[in-house]
């Protein structure tokens, strides 16, 4: 009886075959992916336009933050959050392929890296948060300069970025006409009192804008070149602002965009204008001062020394809010001294005074000192004195655009400033965006100024 063998050729060689196929699959699947990215990668860094829309529309986008998709990890995912995600990926990108890179990016990177570090040792749902907006906001100081170092690009900004911002301010009118309901309440009194927002979520993120807007709309309405059409949108601008800005009732707001409108004339030495504008304030203070009173009451009680600061109600609560965060800091310990606690939340209880439980200090320098410490703190200061001396050697310069560029930098740096006292600027992504995205433009114009010094003194 004799036996025959199955030949086991094709059985081997099904295998082989499949393996071949999914190779090829896989190869041409990496391939793709590989070719993809350098599309990407390629179109990021050569085509400036993405980072003109996103700076641009950004009053528009913060005006979904109600569009809540789902929520993770207790972070909210709306448009706002997609928008940040996707601008830190797309400047990160430009950062890591393109050669040009700002003055003062290492400085800048190890800020960031600092705050990085700082929720790392201490992660915490809050502070992972505060980090994604930081990261985007800082990202546009790597690429913002691309395109706002060119006049007519900046041009092209300023007006787009003013007739956008007249969206909200529109809005916060009608608000206080009864069109659109509230979306902050105040107490006044006992009484809930409604303030324009914009439709934003806080006062604050209208005041924001403001900040940044109110010197860009001064330096176009200095421009020599500027058309009657224009010269008639920026007189409804200021007009749109002045209303928005006062129905914010926000006191910080209003001293903060005071501030810069002096700060300008004054670098310009207008004394013609700038004199009969704060004669004009002050009239208008003593003539409303029995209101005013109501809302700086905090401050004359301080200054005439009937203060209780040991009171929860001292600065109305956000003296409160200091003393919680900065008892929280120091409970970090020696090394949370230094590296802070990664983010803005005070769970305290001091005896016989408070117990507590909050994540907003209601003033920047502290929330900075409790999320990233000594050394963060010390490092955001850093930067803000470097922008400020940019924006001082620019005055020295010859062409008025760089001039112009570097005296909108210090404006806005003094309403932050200003604003950090009450509020928490920098934790909203917008004083954040602009406020690194004009300082690329003032070293990316200094960088190409230095350039063209060498090459004619080496000719």
């Amino acid at each position: 009886m004799s036996t025959s063998q199955i030949p086991a050729r094709g059985v081997v060689a099904l295998p082989g075959r499949v393996l071949d196929t999914a190779e090829t699959l896989f190869g041409g699947i990496a391939v793709s992916l590989f070719a993809a990215i350098q599309v990407v990668v390629h179109w990021v860094t050569t085509f400036n336009g993405w980072i003109f829309f996103f700076l641009v529309t950004k009053p528009l986008v913060d005006l979904s933050w109600r569009s809540e998709f789902a929520n993770v990890f207790n972070q909210r995912v709306n448009p706002q959050a997609l928008l940040a995600i996707l601008v830190a990926i797309l400047n990160g990108i430009a950062f890591l392929f393109s050669r040009r890179r700002p003055r003062h990016s290492g400085r800048v990177l190890l800020f960031l890296g600092f705050a990085i570090l700082s929720v790392i040792i201490t992660p915490t749902a809050g502070g992972v948060n505060e980090l994604v907006r930081l990261i985007c906001g800082i990202s546009f100081f790597f690429t913002a300069g691309l395109v706002l170092a060119d006049r007519k690009k900046f041009d092209r900004f300023s007006i787009a970025l003013l007739a956008l911002i007249c969206v909200p301010l529109i809005l916060s009118i009608f608000q206080m006409g009864g069109l659109l309901p509230f979306d902050y309440w105040d107490e006044q009194d006992g009484l809930s009192v409604g303030r324009a927002t914009g439709t934003y979520q806080h006062p604050t993120e209208l005041v924001s804008f403001l900040v940044y807007a109110v010197p860009l709309a001064l330096y176009r309405w200095e421009d020599v070149e500027k058309s009657t059409l224009e010269r008639i949108f920026l007189g409804l601008f200021f007009f749109l602002a002045i209303l928005g800005l006062g129905f914010t009732f926000l006191r910080a707001g209003w001293v903060a965009i005071c501030a810069e409108v002096v700060v300008w004339y004054a670098s310009r030495k207008r004394l013609r204008i700038l004199i009969p504008g704060v004669v004009a304030l002050l009239v208008l203070g003593f003539v409303f001062s029995g209101w005013l009173s109501m809302f700086y009451q905090p401050m004359t009680e301080i200054f005439s020394g009937q203060a209780d600061f040991a009171s929860g109600d001292f600065l109305r609560g956000r003296g409160a809010n200091w003393i919680a965060f900065l008892v929280s800091y120091e409970n970090g310990g020696p090394i949370g001294w230094l590296i802070g606690r990664g983010g803005s939340l005070a769970q305290v209880y001091v005896p016989g005074l408070l117990r507590y439980e909050e994540n907003e200090p209601h003033n920047d320098f502290i929330r900075i000192l409790h999320a990233y410490g000594l050394v963060g703190l010390f490092l955001y200061f850093s930067l803000l004195v470097t922008f400020f001396r940019a924006g001082l050697r620019s005055q020295n310069s010859v062409s008025r655009f760089v001039r112009g560029v570097g005296r909108i930098l210090i404006c806005a740096l003094a309403g932050i400033l200003l604003l950090s006292i009450t509020t928490e600027p920098m934790r909203y992504p917008t004083a954040v965006w602009y406020l690194f995205a004009l300082a690329s433009a003032l070293f990316t114009l200094e960088a190409r100024t230095k350039l063209s010094r060498m090459e004619k003194l080496e000719s």
